[in-house]
């Protein structure tokens, strides 16, 4: 087995971008400028990288980030609960940021799991260092839960619905809605007409300009779903100009009534921060035909649409990801405070 060792860092601008990109093996959402727009976009999360070397060649790595404020998919009154726990002891993650995406950079095997041994210690010791309530591995694999060289205290979990993908594998979107059946051409004709009779008007942007009448448009989706806002989605919209992106606007009469964000990375692209008010019939489906469009003009080479409405994306191309698995450890004083919580006598 080859003698590995690990570097810890505490910025992406303390690794020399070549270094990194050469871990990341042209992975999405894992690029050196991606990791500089994520610090740059979540201050509050400080982050610690780890890379594997293989004498003087980086052969893996991870980015953990201290995340104080995560917004955890539960109800209201234990989502304030675990918010005042996690003030105090923050969890510890390893993902790539505003991605919904593992930040875990492993190689192919033979090194993968000794890769993996090397940083999952090294993981435990910073979760220790910082002083952490939990040390979370997700949006994994279910195969990479099964990987026996995970240290013990490690358990695996799955949390929240599966995101959705889509690989392109046409020439252009008009290409794509020829592929599908007569009933999909019709709807995205109709949903057109629709979007003009309600008199809507899309348009696309490199910078985010009106953020506060975003970030409402935003928690009304957030509402909708059940869930918590994203609580870094002004770091999203304020330093979008970061990245590769296109920021989209749907407009009514002059006010902005709809948005969302195209972002890419390594020919990979992501919708987030979507946005919508009240009653805007049509506005949906205009965000994500135009996010569809904009993954042919940039010719990337997958797809991501995250979670819900699934009857509407499998229709139009989309499947399941299966990347809702986790693998978690919990500090020992964490976990006395749940037992005491579950058993208060």
């Amino acid at each position: 087995m080859a003698k590995l060792n690990v570097q810890v860092f505490n910025s992406i601008h303390e690794i020399e971008p070549e270094i990194w990109n050469r871990v990341a093996a042209g992975r999405g959402f894992q690029s050196h400028r991606w990791y500089q727009f994520g610090e740059r976009a979540m201050p509050d999360c400080p982050p610690t990288y780890l890379i594997v070397w293989d004498k003087k060649t980086p052969v893996a790595g991870a980015a953990l980030f201290k995340v104080y404020n995560e917004p955890l998919p539960l109800p209201e009154v234990a989502r304030r609960f675990m918010a005042s726990v996690f003030k105090h002891r923050p969890l510890l993650i390893c993902r790539s940021p505003l991605a919904e995406t593992s930040a875990l950079l492993l190689p192919e095997e033979p090194l993968r799991d000794a890769a993996l041994t090397i940083l999952a210690q090294a993981a435990r010791e910073q979760f220790k260092q910082q002083r952490c309530s939990f040390l979370l591995f997700d949006y994994l694999l279910t195969e990479q839960l099964r990987y026996p060289v995970w240290p013990a205290g490690f358990e695996p979990i799955t949390i929240s619905e599966p995101g959705t993908y889509m690989p392109v594998e046409w020439e252009s979107f008009e290409a794509y809605l020829e592929s599908g059946n007569k009933h999909d051409r019709q709807h995205y004709k109709r949903n057109l007409r629709e979007a003009e009779k309600n008199g809507l008007v899309l348009t696309k942007h490199r910078t985010v300009s009106e953020i506060d009448r975003v970030l409402k448009l935003t928690r009304n989706v957030s509402i909708w779903h059940g869930s918590a806002p994203n609580p870094w989605i002004r770091g999203l919209l304020e330093n979008f100009s970061m990245i590769d992106g296109t920021w989209l606007e749907i407009h009514k009469d002059r006010k902005l009534v709809g948005c969302g964000a195209v972002v890419r990375d390594n020919k990979l692209q992501l919708v987030v921060g979507l946005g919508l008010e009240d009653d805007v019939p049509g506005g949906y489906f205009l965000l994500l035909y135009t996010a569809l469009q904009e993954a042919f003009e940039h010719k990337v080479r997958l797809v991501r649409f995250g979670g819900g409405a699934y009857d509407v994306k499998r229709r139009l191309g989309f499947h399941l990801e299966d990347t809702n698995h986790a693998m978690i450890m919990i500090a020992g004083i964490t976990q006395r405070v749940i037992k005491r919580l579950e058993d208060p006598d």
